[in-house]
């Protein structure tokens, strides 16, 4: 099962740093006075009309291109919030706002690589808690997204140190220790996840899934009456999982509960109706039972599936038991 991707709007704790007020006279008081008010009131659209003329007009300002490129990403605009955001940078590379706004402009982009390089060239400007967590928390995210899991693991922790209680951090994490199959870590964070939001299916999902992974180890060591217990706890919920009800089949059959393992190898055949190994295991029951026209017609259907000399052998042992059946022998 392939993670999913939590791909959403990173710019909110983005702010504007050091306004240059000293540079005011030299715009005109009007333009410079109505793009601030515009910008604080949150009417972005207004703000970039006003700074756009701006910095056409005074190309070396910075702060009005990193305004510029603040109110880019509050109205979606992504693709010019990147161009304004190097040009700050190109006027001054030391401001963190430019940077954490060209990392998250990147990342709202979709180009996660990239908001990664920009996001750790403002890990050395970044002073304060709040811009701490803004950092560790998009750059988690586009690691997440690009698969790489050490590293999401690694800034999402820190995020989570800083500010806990924050769902997307949280679901991250837990999916990131997932990928990474340290289960018990995973299962910490979805847990705290499906507490922040009890209706979170891709929590619930995970979490289930850690359950099937236990008892499918559980099965491996040989421990039998558990991994039922477990399994048969995750197909309650999970009843669609053809893996899981052949595993559970298996250790049905292992605990020698025939009836229990036919049962579950049937419904792991509704589901999965190609794998061979169900018809396999399904033809040892019939053959135990002395059903042996059933055990020839499924050991005939695996070897249809999988071309295996075993099957063949198998096929042959029960042909030569229905002849000596038909003889009276």
């Amino acid at each position: 099962m392939e993670l999913s991707q939590l791909r959403r709007a990173q710019y909110m704790g983005i702010r504007v740093i050091g306004l240059m007020y000293v540079l005011v006279p030299l715009f005109g008081q009007g333009d410079f006075e109505k793009g601030i008010s515009y910008y604080k009131q949150q009417q972005y659209n207004k703000a970039i009309e006003e700074f756009e003329l701006i910095v056409d007009s005074h190309p070396n300002y910075e702060d009005g291109f990193r305004i510029l490129g603040i109110s880019y990403l509050k109205t979606d605009q992504p693709i010019k919030a990147i161009k304004a955001f190097n040009k700050a940078l190109e006027l001054r590379d030391d401001i963190y706002g430019s940077h954490q706004g060209l990392g998250i402009a990147y990342y709202n982009n979709g180009n996660y690589r990239k908001s990664i390089a920009a996001l750790l060239q403002a890990e050395q400007h970044s002073k304060s808690p709040s811009d701490r967590y803004q950092l560790y928390h998009t750059r988690g995210s586009a690691y997440f997204n690009v698969s790489m899991y050490d590293q999401a693991i690694s800034d999402l922790e820190k995020a989570v140190s800083i500010r806990r209680g924050q769902f997307a951090d949280v679901l991250q994490l837990g999916l990131a220790y997932y990928s990474q199959k340290k289960y018990e870590q995973a299962h910490k964070y979805l847990k705290m996840a499906l507490g922040l939001d009890p209706d979170s299916a891709e929590a619930k999902n995970y979490i289930s899934r850690i359950s099937y992974n236990r008892g499918v180890s559980l099965l491996e060591k040989g421990d039998y009456t558990q991994a039922i217990s477990v399994l048969a706890e995750y197909v309650s919920d999970e009843s669609g999982d053809g893996d899981a009800w052949f595993n559970l089949g298996l250790a049905q059959l292992f605990s020698d509960h025939l009836q229990a393992a036919h049962q579950a190898f049937l419904k792991s055949k509704e589901i999965a109706p190609n794998r061979w190994e169900i018809y396999n295991r399904l033809a040892y029951i019939y053959e135990i039972r002395k059903q042996f026209e059933k055990a020839l017609d499924h050991y005939k259907k695996a070897h249809s599936l999988n071309q295996d000399g075993e099957i063949q052998l198998s096929i042959e042992r029960i042909e030569e038991r229905i002849r000596r059946q038909r003889q009276g022998s």
